[in-house]
């Protein structure tokens, strides 16, 4: 009998010009509200299908399940009780921080289920913690400090500007444009209000590092292997002089946006062969550090100076979406979309099995 596999993903919410962060930011979008349209929750559904499509083509009898409430999921979890989730959750009533909740919740109810520990995933989200646990195991990252109110410059003294100013607990670019890049002291305390104010949250504040980004996807390739898929590179190409080379929330999620419009990926990326295995390898020791598993997503900078590489970030559970970094870097490595995310399937399978259970 075929396992039965409940795609769980967010109830995705459309999104209010009004009340978008990007309009009160010091380097929002200057784009007119009516013309306003934000990709960051689009696919959710769409990804979903796919997926469902994929694990159907391998004999899997795949149901789709948008949550929005927590009877919801708890009916999903105790009335249907499927043999494992395929974890699309991003986020939980519009809330980055409900993630590790949802993934906790399939925890307590013994249902296996795909992607990284909801521990992992809480991990990743606080970029603090994270950025710590790099330091920790040898992980070369940015020097950073976090701020619960502005900071005079006696408090931000260590830190060089150009900095970068984040939420500390927010993901998929939120809060970061071209207003997060400051350069001097008047800025910073600017900014970190900001993000106090708008977020409700601690601000992440890390020194720039001014080079090429680079991101490495990671798929495992057993229980317990990780391994790294070509490097992609986020090229910014006709950003305006001046202006911050960022994958900010506009170039990712705002398509009416210049910043959208200049900044494509390149994988496999044009770059020294030693040099792409150094970025490999220290995507790898971050991986572990905080505990991905199945599949993920360093985000890394070269600085130019140097060719010192930095990790900026971890992403656990990113988006496999088509022509997402996660997939292009598959394909360069010579998987499909569907061999991807059967993949991925397939080791958390093995997780809920001695035996493992095989793909059909």
């Amino acid at each position: 009998m075929p396992a039965r596999v409940a795609i769980v993903c967010n109830d995705p919410k459309p999104s209010s010009p009004d009340r978008h962060w990007i309009w009160r930011s010091s380097g929002g979008s200057r784009i007119s509200k009516d013309n306003f349209i934000d990709q960051c929750d689009r696919g959710i559904l769409d990804t979903a299908r796919v997926i469902a499509s994929f694990l159907a083509e391998a004999g899997y009898a795949a149901s789709i399940f948008p949550i929005s409430d927590v009877q919801q999921l708890l009916s999903i979890l105790h009335q249907d009780r499927p043999d494992i989730i395929f974890n699309c959750c991003e986020s939980f009533n519009g809330s980055a921080a409900g993630e590790m909740n949802v993934a906790s919740t399939f925890e307590l109810a013994g249902i296996p289920y795909t992607g990284s520990t909801a521990l992992t995933l809480g991990i990743a989200l606080n970029k603090g913690i994270a950025k710590a646990l790099f330091r920790t195991h040898g992980v070369p990252t940015p020097d950073f400090a976090i701020f619960e109110e502005p900071p005079s410059p006696e408090m931000a003294r260590g830190l060089k500007p150009p900095l970068i100013v984040k939420p500390v607990s927010e993901d998929a670019s939120v809060g970061i444009d071209a207003g997060a890049i400051v350069y001097d002291y008047p800025a910073l305390e600017q900014r970190v209000r900001f993000v106090l104010d708008q977020f409700r949250q601690p601000a992440l504040v890390e020194e720039f590092i001014d080079g090429r980004e680079m991101h490495a996807a990671l798929l495992a390739s057993s229980r317990e292997q990780l391994t790294a898929l070509p490097v992609s590179e986020i090229l910014f190409e006709d950003i305006p002089a001046g202006a911050p080379r960022i994958l900010g929330y506009e170039a990712k999620w705002l398509p009416n946006t210049r910043a959208y419009a200049a900044t494509i990926q390149r994988c496999p990326a044009e770059i020294d062969p030693v040099l792409a295995e150094r970025v490999q390898t220290i995507a790898l020791a971050a991986a572990r550090a905080v505990g991905l598993r199945d599949y993920g997503r360093i985000d890394l900078r070269i600085r130019e100076k140097d060719n010192a590489i930095f990790v900026l970030e971890a992403n656990p559970n990113p988006e496999i979406v088509a022509e997402s970094g996660m997939v292009i870097a598959a394909r360069a490595g010579g998987l499909s979309h569907g061999d991807m995310v059967r993949q991925i399937l397939q080791r958390a399978l093995e997780r809920s099995s001695n035996e493992g259970n095989q793909l059909r």
